[in-house]
């Protein structure tokens, strides 16, 4: 029995991608309607020029726009009407909006452990470069994709090297990222400050956004190398899972009381006000 031909290998990589391209969308939409009622209550009443409200909106409305505008396309790829162009345009774009969603995810981890280690210089050079490495992986990852093959590019593309090397330079990241946060969590703790909800609920978030990580490039494995499916399904499953971590780190932090004489829709809520308040606060008790 001969093996399948080209056609039918690009159609049945077409309906895994639209699969997989709903499911995560019903996901996303879910997550998004589950934290509505608290993002209207603690996001949007925050100041125009406050940073964390942009970054959330960015984390939680264009993955949801790019996931349905998807839907549109792939039903022109399932009809056989999508241009090249169309497609491979499509196609960067998903990969550029991965980039984004992902950098805005480690700037929002790398800057609650950057407060927390009381802004120390070496820390910010420390995850500069890491994260300034893993963007520049993803940028020659993204140059690469371009250069391929238009047909193949699209929907049927390889693996290639430097995505390999981008995956170590995330898991580094990360790991950098939970090492700092769990080393400062038990540093407070022998210091006397065991009861500082913001530094439990950062050490929380840290570890649940490190074992997503895990979780995605674990499935990454799974998918192209064991199960057999386009790569590009990652994509939409990613891009979920950082639009709801992002989102979700933001508005737990928004959740927290505030320090004495600030609003919640005041700019000055910031993490670092809110972090060093709480340690003071614990001090003099």
């Amino acid at each position: 029995m001969g093996s399948p031909d080209p056609f039918t290998n690009y159609a049945r990589a077409v309906r895994d991608v639209y699969y997989h391209s709903v499911a995560a969308l019903s996901v996303m939409s879910w997550d998004c309607l589950s934290t509505f009622e608290d993002e209207v209550r603690y996001i949007w009443p925050m100041r125009v020029g406050y940073t964390f409200k942009w970054l959330y909106l960015f984390l939680r409305y264009i993955p949801l726009f790019a996931q349905i505008s998807t839907q549109y396309i792939l039903s022109r790829m399932v009809s056989g009407t999508a241009h090249n162009d169309i497609c491979t345009s499509w196609h960067m774009s998903m990969i550029g909006l991965v980039l984004l969603t992902s950098v805005a995810v480690e700037f929002i981890l790398a800057f609650r452990v950057y407060v927390l280690c009381r802004r120390q210089l070496w820390v910010t050079l420390l995850l500069g470069c890491l994260i300034s490495a893993e963007g520049s992986c993803a940028l020659l990852t993204l140059w690469k994709r371009y250069l391929l093959d238009r047909d193949e590019a699209c929907i049927l593309f390889p693996v290639l090297p430097i995505s390999k090397i981008h995956g170590v330079f995330t898991l580094a990241t990360e790991s950098t990222l939970i090492t700092m946060t769990l080393l400062k969590r038990y540093a407070i703790v022998r210091a006397g400050f065991s009861k500082v909800p913001i530094v439990t609920m950062l050490t929380r978030d840290g570890t649940l956004a490190y074992l997503l990580m895990l979780a995605l490039l674990g499935c990454s494995f799974v998918i192209v190398k064991l199960v057999g499916w386009p790569p590009l399904v990652m994509f939409f499953w990613t891009a979920a899972m950082h639009s709801a971590c992002g989102s979700r780190l933001i508005l737990n932090m928004a959740q927290l009381p505030s320090p004495k004489g600030t609003e919640h829709n005041d700019g000055d809520m910031l993490l670092t006000s809110q972090i060093d308040v709480s340690l003071e606060s614990e001090s003099t008790r």
